[in-house]
């Protein structure tokens, strides 16, 4: 049976599987016995430009003797982003906490050019929310750059919406599901008045999975020298080419 192989941001790890990405995701979300629940993101890699124990994988990766396939060798658990060079990534896959799974591919970022308030939920090495004066790709840099005293080698976030936040943060946040929206506020705010402060901390730690429909932009992953991005699809093609997925996101089934 072919191999396939992933690193899983929720929680941080590598596993090998038979299982190819879309049942794989499904597999992670709700399990065989449809008894467990929650979302799933994470990345299929080529292991051709890592480094795996490959005497183990070949040991460990022999289907059941019913013919079953081997859903789930974990190969790491500890600095598994670290591990896998950028180059070795293929696609993101985003499942929804009952199983649905949205492929999304990396492409050119763009950046916009006008002066907003940005807002990062980091998902590996921590999991703080962050509002920031800085591009998605400048923050990453200054979030890598060693010769910090606060620093990581490679970073895993999403850029989330603000709305009309960005730019006034006395303005309307509509229907955004974010926790305690007045200190978000407050934030940002605090942010706009300082000339020489950057970042603002929202929360310390993700507290529950992520509204998908909060997201902005996309996914980013990259260190000090490069980084990948990948597009979270427009609302039209949310409606119309990925309905499935997108109905089962904005509902919590469990």
């Amino acid at each position: 049976m072919k191999k396939y192989f992933y690193l899983v941001a929720t929680p941080e790890s590598i596993i090998v599987s038979h299982l190819q990405p879309h049942d794989f995701g499904n597999y992670l979300s709700v399990g065989t016995q449809k008894q467990l629940h929650g979302e799933v993101i994470f990345f299929e890699f080529d292991p051709d430009h890592t480094k795996l124990h490959q005497d183990y994988i070949n040991l460990k990766m022999k289907p059941y003797d019913d013919g079953e396939p081997k859903r789930s060798v974990y190969l790491s658990i500890y600095r598994c982003f670290e591990a896998i060079p950028l180059r070795a990534l293929r696609n993101l896959y985003l499942v929804t906490d009952d199983g649905k799974v949205l492929e999304m591919a990396a492409h050119d970022y763009i950046p916009k050019t006008t002066k907003e308030i940005h807002l990062y939920q980091q998902l590996i090495p921590v999991t703080t929310r962050v509002a920031s004066k800085l591009s998605p790709v400048d923050f990453i840099r200054r979030l890598t750059d060693l010769n910090q005293p606060v620093s990581a080698p490679k970073v895993f976030l999403v850029d989330l919406k603000l709305n009309d936040w960005g730019t006034n943060p006395d303005g309307p946040l509509s229907d955004l599901p974010y926790p305690n929206p007045d200190h978000l506020r407050d934030c940002i705010k605090k942010l706009k008045l300082s000339s020489a402060r950057q970042t603002k901390t929202v929360l310390r730690f993700l507290r529950d999975d992520i509204s998908y429909r909060t997201i902005q932009t996309g996914f980013f992953v990259g260190d000090q020298k490069q980084y990948l991005f990948y597009p979270f699809p427009s609302e039209k093609d949310l409606e119309e080419k990925y309905y499935s997925w997108w109905r089962s996101a904005l509902v919590r089934h469990f």
